[in-house]
């Protein structure tokens, strides 16, 4: 719907700009916000999860600002309530997942279906639905092993927890929505 569309819009320079500066697509970057906020910078979910990409403080907002700044640090909300901090560290968090954990898989669709499922459910999650154990050299092995459906189907059927199977059913398929932004 158009009203998504004009909350998108507002943050199209600097999701481009964080999403260059990390390596990700614009796709990617927009998908996951509509997908975890509806563009929404003060949402706020019971684990708790804060701003726009839903970053979680101990965890992923964790790892994201160590990516970025050397060390890590526990946010406060306050910080990531800020659309200007959050997109930094979610695209950071992105690019981390991709880039860095997954650089050794060989396709770019399998390494994005990765990217996609570790978001939501963390990479020792996503390696534990691959190979029963959170070694991710075994599941980029695994992975590499796979043409790009194969991958999707078996993850879609695969990964522990119903909610990341869904999410990365709706984050691929809200990439589509922000092609043309790329």
């Amino acid at each position: 719907p158009d009203h998504i569309r004009i909350r998108a819009e507002r943050y199209l320079d600097n999701v481009r700009r964080q999403a260059e500066k990390f390596s990700i697509s614009v796709p990617l970057a927009f998908a996951v916000i509509h997908t975890e906020s509806y563009f929404n910078p003060k949402a706020t979910s019971p684990v708790p999860a804060y701003g726009l990409m839903q970053l979680v403080p101990k965890s992923g907002a964790w790892d994201a600002y160590k990516y970025v700044y050397g060390y890590g640090k526990e946010l406060p909300p306050d910080y990531l309530y800020d659309s200007d901090n959050n997109i930094e560290l979610g695209c950071a968090y992105l690019g981390l997942i991709k880039n860095r954990y997954f650089r050794k898989v060989r396709h770019a669709d399998n390494a994005l279906y990765c990217a996609i499922a570790s978001y939501n459910t963390g990479a020792g999650n996503l390696s534990r639905a691959l190979c029963g154990n959170k070694q991710l050299g075994c599941a980029v092995d695994k992975v590499n092993s796979m043409k790009p459906d194969e991958l999707y189907v078996y993850l879609r059927k695969n990964l522990h927890h119903q909610e990341t199977r869904d999410y990365l059913k709706r984050v691929s398929e809200r990439m589509k929505l922000y092609k043309e932004w790329e």
